[in-house]
């Protein structure tokens, strides 16, 4: 959002998805979230120095520490992979989620955005 952090991808996403987890509902404020995955050698950041967060024992989080904004998202389970933000990415709209994820937990005011679910 401001500009601060910078990051680039060096291929296309391998997923897009909307997850409606309630840790990624409290870690960006919103009801569900988009986030495209690549493999992690894929991602870098080339601006600035994320703040971390270590938002479970297997989890960290990466956001701006001057606006906020949600970075990342990275799973010690998945450890080749790196999950960004769709919403930070500077063309979201090329993006949209082909699958949702942890509908389980989806608000019940919540309508799935892809028909694809998986719990």
């Amino acid at each position: 959002m401001c500009g601060r952090i910078r990051y680039k991808l060096t291929c296309k996403p391998i997923y897009a998805t909307m997850c409606h987890c309630s840790d990624c509902r409290r870690a960006c404020g919103a009801q569900a979230v988009a986030w495209v995955t690549v493999p992690g050698k894929h991602f870098s950041f080339t601006k600035g120095d994320p703040q971390r967060y270590q938002s479970s024992a297997k989890v960290e989080r990466t956001f701006c520490p001057t606006c906020g904004t949600s970075l990342t998202y990275r799973n010690e389970e998945r450890d080749d992979e790196m999950d960004i933000t769709t919403g930070s990415l500077d063309h979201p709209e090329q993006f949209p989620p082909t699958q949702d994820y942890y509908c389980r937990d989806r608000l019940a005011w919540v309508q799935p955005t892809t028909g694809k679910l998986k719990e």
